[in-house]
């Protein structure tokens, strides 16, 4: 299974390493990564995808419970989509829980 997730955290020098550790030690695969520092504010923005055989709900749990970290959304890929001349393309990712 893959997850997005969006995390705001406090602007420290060790959150994404503890972040790092938490995704690995969970049992997740990093996929990809951006974190920044939205202008004037003071706060870092930190999204990543995973991918792992459990459910993300464990990993999200997990991360909320780290020290400088305000807010974890955990977003699900949807599969892709086959569109004309067999090329994929994913749809948008859906907020867990959200009924579409």
């Amino acid at each position: 299974m893959q997850f997005f997730m969006q995390m705001h955290t406090r602007m420290t020098e060790s959150v994404l390493e503890r972040i790092l550790g938490v995704i690995r030690f969970r049992g997740f695969g990093l996929m990809e990564m951006n974190a920044h520092t939205p202008p004037g504010q003071k706060h870092l923005e930190v999204t990543f995808k995973v991918r792992g055989d459990r459910t993300g709900d464990n990993l999200k749990r997990q991360l909320e419970k780290l020290l400088d970290v305000y807010s974890v959304d955990m977003f699900t890929l949807a599969e892709p989509i086959p569109v004309e001349g067999g090329i994929h393309l994913p749809l948008p990712a859906q907020p867990v829980g959200v009924a579409v």
